[in-house]
């Protein structure tokens, strides 16, 4: 039998050329092919090249392009430089004032107490009033411009460049901005955009404005965010303050919360914390909804007072501990004379983490009675 064998083997015997030109005509559609060949030729190349745009695409996602770091220089530039597009001109290249030539203006009125009239006749401004001068090249590129967003003292690995110092834009759903950048331009890196039912400023500032962002593998937009992402709090209580810079006003809003969520139910043995439908805080309920959920979960122990009357700030990101989950900063607006160094943070070992993070990491899933239980802070 094993004669037989070898006979067998023996007659089989390989035609194909192993020439280059034989390897590409076995791989690209060539004159003389069956209808059959061509079919799978062109299925073949039809799935290299999926395969290579995706691949492509998830470069691009996680690690964004050459063109992202040059816009997010400029911009910053563009926003510290806080002077109106009109002085990018270089000196000595200024251009005419059509107004001031063709259709000169009279100037404002003073009356006899003092007073300004302003002059009916001069345009408006193209800009909302009262907006900060800061804004208004950005503005001019993006009218979706909301703000800015800065956490100091955490830079890009090697560099002197802060690793979270971002416009912040306004869409008109929760989408758009995850694909589509600062410019207006596709791109799978999005920008950084505050939840579209917020409202960011002004007397109906909304009482939790959440920023949302990509989790960048280059470090860019909320990358840095996982550094909040520690059992130890020295790092959070060395970096516990976020700048949050409207269109007409500067604040900083001191973290009191960290956290994991996931976005399935399946995934927990506690109902999922929608955290990113706590806007309005129109009574105690919702209030303590938000916060004893926050303290559930929360990294940390602090003895941070927040209250319903209190603006907040929650930063979104995508985590990686678990699939479809995300990591969560929380902050509150500091008060007038508030010393933010004045506050103590310790690690809460008994923090709530998704049922799906304890199974992954071999742990047990402890039983608890949910958010409702009495959280404690430090004395």
């Amino acid at each position: 039998m094993s004669m037989l064998n070898e006979a067998r083997r023996g007659s089989i015997t390989d035609d194909r050329d192993r020439s280059f030109l034989g390897r590409v005509k076995e791989i690209v559609p060539w004159k003389g092919d069956s209808i059959k060949e061509l079919i799978r030729k062109a299925v073949f190349i039809g799935a290299v090249c999926v395969l290579a745009y995706s691949a492509y695409d998830a470069y691009i996602y996680n690690f964004g392009s050459k063109t992202m770091i040059e816009d997010q220089s400029h911009l910053s530039d563009l926003y510290n430089g806080g002077t109106s597009s009109d002085s990018t001109v270089p000196v000595g290249n200024e251009q005419p004032n059509q107004n001031a030539t063709d259709n000169p203006q009279p100037d404002n009125t003073v009356t006899p107490n003092g007073d300004v009239t302003p002059d009916v006749n001069q345009p408006a401004s193209k800009y909302p009033a009262g907006m900060s001068g800061n804004f208004e090249q950005l503005y001019d590129i993006n009218p979706d411009i909301v703000g800015w967003v800065k956490v100091d003292g955490i830079y890009l690995d090697d560099t002197d460049s802060l690793a979270i110092n971002y416009p912040v834009v306004y869409g008109i759903d929760n989408d758009h901005y995850l694909h589509y950048d600062f410019f207006g331009n596709e791109a799978d890196y999005g920008t950084l955009f505050t939840d579209y039912r917020a409202q960011v400023s002004g007397e109906d500032r909304s009482s939790n404005v959440t920023i949302y962002g990509h989790n960048m593998k280059t470090e860019y937009y909320f990358h840095h965010l996982r550094d909040y992402n520690r059992t130890s709090p020295g790092f959070v209580s060395e970096h516990r303050l976020v700048e949050f810079d409207t269109l007409y006003s500067q604040d900083q809003y001191l973290i009191f919360g960290c956290f994991l969520v996931s976005t399935r139910e399946k995934d927990d043995n506690q109902p999922i914390f929608r955290y990113h439908n706590c806007v309005e805080f129109n009574s105690d309920a919702d209030f303590d909804y938000w916060y004893k959920n926050v303290m559930y979960r929360n990294y940390y122990r602090t003895d941070i007072e927040c209250t319903i009357n209190d603006e907040y700030l929650t930063l979104s990101t995508c985590a990686y501990d678990i699939s479809e989950s995300r990591f969560v900063i929380v902050a509150r607006k500091l008060r007038e004379g508030e010393d933010p160094a004045a506050y103590t943070y310790l690690s809460n070992p008994n923090r709530h983490m998704p049922a799906k993070w304890y199974k992954a990491y071999g742990y047990a899933v402890p039983e608890d009675d949910g958010p409702d239980y009495e959280f404690y802070v430090p004395e």
